[in-house]
């Protein structure tokens, strides 16, 4: 009914919302935005972009358990996309932003998809 109003938002964690999240072009071309100005703002460094991930979405830092498993899973991106230039190529170029030139396309693509994980966190759609 509309002459009813709720303040917060109802929690949604339907496999349909999730399909969305991670393979919209609109949440994958913003995953390779906020990976693109992690890495200019770490420097590249690997800790450094991890946290600087973790401080722009969730505004806090992150814990050493999250930033081993963020970077072994980056890693594993990493060396998959480093293999396969063409689907890197393919990732950083969804939506209708060019990527950063500058940025090596493998490292861009390994932390668009850590970006993409940490975007669709539950801690992030639902608090």
């Amino acid at each position: 009914s509309r002459e009813v109003c709720t303040v917060r938002r109802e929690r949604t964690n339907t496999p349909l919302q999730a399909m969305v999240t991670l393979n919209d072009p609109q949440f994958v071309e913003a995953a390779r935005h906020l990976a693109e100005v992690s890495l200019q703002a770490s420097g590249g460094d690997e800790g450094r972009t991890a946290d600087v991930i973790f401080q722009r979405v969730l505004e806090r830092p992150i814990t050493s358990e999250e930033q081993s498993i963020l970077l072994a899973d980056q890693q594993e991106y990493l060396k998959y996309y480093q293999s396969n230039p063409d689907d890197a190529g393919a990732l950083i170029n969804v939506g209708d932003s060019t990527p950063d030139a500058q940025l090596d396309a493998p490292t861009l693509a390994a932390w668009t998809m850590i970006c993409n994980q940490v975007l669709n966190l539950d801690e992030t759609l639902n608090k």
